[in-house]
C-alpha cells in the first residue's frame, strides 16, 4: 500500500515478521534507518520524504515496535537487533548503505557497524552517544510507562506535553503510527507491553560497561555524522564533543530548535546536515582532522632519526639571538668602559678646578679672580663632557651591529649543514667580534665572554626542547587514529 510517497513492506527473518517503510528508487544508493525506544520507522517520514529523490530508503520497525512482530521469548538484546538488521539486508539483496540510527537505534547501528563494517559506507547518529544523561532517560520511561489505555485524543495531549515543540497537528499525525485502537473504542501503545512492565523479565539492551561503550564507539572506522538535538536533555554537548572528538571519522552537527527527537523536531535542518555530509563522504571530502591514520612503528622511527639528524627551529633561532645578543654586548660593554673613563677624568678636571678656585680662605679672596676662574671651570667640564660624548659615539660605531646580524645569519646558514658543528661555529663567530675594541675595554672583556656564555646557552634550550617535542609527537599520533 503506497501512501504519503512511501509503501508499507514486510520481510519475515530469523522467525519473525518485521516491518518497514520504503521510499525512492529501488536501484538508488541505500539508507536504512533505525528509530529509537517505543516509536517506530515513522519517526524519519520527514526526513526520507526530502532525500527520496536521491536515495532508496527503508525504515525499519525494529522487533517489538510499530507493525512488526513481539519477540516470544522477550530478547530484546542487542545482539538479536544486530542480527535482525543483517538479515534484512541479506532478504533485500543490499550490498552496502548508509546507516542512520536514532537514540536506541543509534546503539544498535553502532553495534552493527562494529560487527559488519563492510556493508556501511557511512554512519548517521541522531541524539546518541556512549553515555546518556539521567533526567532524558528518565522522562522518556515515564511518558512510555505512562496510561496504557486512552482515548486517542487523551495521548494527543501526552505527546504535547512531552515535546511541546511540535504542533498539535503534528503530532496527531505521528501518534496514528504509534497507536492501535482496541475494541473498547480506546487506543493503547503498539509496541510490546513488556517493556512498560519493569518486573517482566525481558531481556533489552546490552551488558557492556561504562568504559566498553565508549570503546566500542572508538572502534568505529567509517565515516561518522553525529547530530544533537541543541535543546536534547538526554545528549549532552559535554558527552558529544566527546565522542566526537574520540572517534576515529566523526562530525559533530547540532540542529537549533530540536530535543531529543531531531528529525520531526526540525526535519529542514537535519535533512540539510544529513545531505551536506553525504555529498561530503561521496566527493571524499569528508575527512575530519581525527581522521588520520596512525603512524607506523617505522614512520615514527624515521621522524625520530630526522629529528636527530637536523637542528630544530628552536635551536637556530636560539643560537642567532645569542650571536646577536654577544656582540652587542660587546658593543655595551666597551662603551661603557670609556664612557667611565671619560666620566672619571671629568670629576678629576672639576676637582682641579675646585682646588685652583679656592687655593687660600674666604678672606684673601679676589672677586674678578674668582670670576675668571669659574668661567675656565665651566669651560673646562663643557670639553669634557664633549670628549666623552664623542668618545662613546666612537665606541658604539666600532662595535658594528650590521656585522653581528651578518654573523647570526652565518650561524643559521651553518646549522642547517651541519647541526653538530654549532660549537665551532659559534667559536669562529666569537673571533669575528673586533678583538681591538675589546682590548680598548680592559679588564671589561670577561664580561663580553659571559654574553658568548648566553648564546651557548640559548643553543643547548633549543636542542632541550626539540627532544620532548619529538617524543610527544610519538605518543599522541596514534591517538589521533
Amino acid at each position: 500500500m503506497g501512501t504519503a510517497g512511501y509503501t508499507d513492506r514486510d520481510v519475515t527473518v530469523r522467525g519473525l515478521k518485521l516491518h518497514y517503510q520504503e521510499w525512492g528508487d529501488p536501484k538508488a544508493p541505500a539508507i536504512v534507518m533505525l528509530h529509537g525506544f517505543g516509536v517506530s520507522g515513522h519517526m524519519f517520514d520527514e526526513f526520507a520524504e526530502r532525500l527520496s529523490n536521491r536515495f532508496r530508503l527503508i525504515a525499519l520497525d525494529q522487533r517489538g515496535h510499530g507493525d512488526s512482530d513481539w519477540a516470544e521469548d522477550g530478547n530484546y538484546s542487542r545482539e538479536e537487533f544486530v542480527e535482525d538488521l543483517e538479515a534484512v539486508r541479506q532478504a533485500l539483496g543490499i550490498k552496502t548503505f548508509v546507516l542512520v540510527g536514532h537514540s536506541m537505534g543509534g546503539l544498535n547501528a553502532v553495534s552493527y557497524t562494529a560487527k559488519y563494517p563492510e556493508r556501511v559506507r557511512a554512519l548517521v547518529l541522531v541524539d546518541v552517544g556512549p553515555e546518556a544523561a539521567k533526567e532524558g532517560v528518565d522522562n522518556i520511561i515515564r511518558f512510555t510507562r505512562g496510561p496504557d489505555e486512552l482515548e486517542f485524543e487523551e495521548f494527543v495531549q501526552l505527546a504535547h506535553q512531552f515535546n511541546p515543540r511540535r504542533t498539535i497537528e503534528n503530532i496527531r499525525e505521528r501518534m496514528r503510527h504509534r497507536l492501535k485502537p482496541m475494541g473498547n473504542g480506546k487506543w493503547t501503545w503498539k509496541f510490546d507491553k513488556r517493556f512498560r512492565d519493569p518486573n517482566s523479565g525481558i531481556r533489552v539492551g546490552s551488558e557492556l560497561s561504562n568504559d566498553e561503550t565508549w570503546q566500542l564507539f572508538r572502534s568505529i572506522s567509517v565515516p561518522t555524522l553525529l547530530v544533537r538535538g541543541a535543546e536534547s536533555d538526554v545528549l549532552t554537548q559535554e558527552v558529544a564533543e566527546r565522542t566526537a572528538r574520540e572517534m576515529r571519522r566523526a562530525r559533530l552537527v547540532v540542529i537549533r530548535g530540536a530535543g531529543h527527537s531531531v528529525p520531526g523536531d526540525n526535519p529542514d535542518d537535519f535533512s540539510a546536515a544529513v545531505e551536506t555530509f553525504l555529498e561530503d563522504v561521496a566527493s571524499g571530502r569528508f575527512e575530519p582532522e581525527a581522521a588520520a591514520e596512525p603512524a607506523s612503528l617505522q614512520q615514527l622511527v624515521e621522524e625520530q632519526e630526522a629529528s636527530r639528524r637536523r637542528p630544530g627551529a628552536l635551536t637556530l633561532i636560539g643560537v642567532s639571538i645569542g650571536v646577536s645578543i654577544a656582540v652587542a654586548s660587546a658593543a655595551f660593554m666597551i662603551a661603557r668602559a670609556l664612557s667611565s673613563r671619560a666620566e672619571k677624568r671629568r670629576r678629576e678636571e672639576a676637582a682641579k678646578a675646585r682646588r685652583e678656585a679656592l687655593p687660600v680662605g674666604l678672606g684673601s679672596l679676589d672677586v674678578e679672580q674668582a670670576r675668571q676662574r669659574a668661567l675656565k671651570l665651566v669651560g673646562q667640564l663643557s670639553e669634557v663632557g664633549r670628549d666623552g660624548v664623542a668618545r662613546a659615539r666612537t665606541a658604539l660605531k666600532e662595535a658594528d651591529l650590521q656585522q653581528a646580524r651578518a654573523t647570526a645569519l652565518d650561524v643559521a646558514q651553518a646549522l642547517e649543514e651541519r647541526a653538530k658543528a654549532a660549537p665551532e661555529t659559534l667559536r669562529t663567530v666569537a673571533q669575528k667580534v673586533d678583538t681591538g675594541a675589546l682590548r680598548r675595554g680592559g679588564k671589561k672583556r670577561s664580561k663580553v665572554g659571559s654574553a658568548f656564555g648566553v648564546a651557548r646557552a640559548a643553543a643547548s634550550l633549543g636542542r632541550s626542547r626539540r627532544e620532548p617535542r619529538s617524543r610527544r609527537g610519538a605518543k599522541f599520533l596514534p591517538w589521533r587514529a
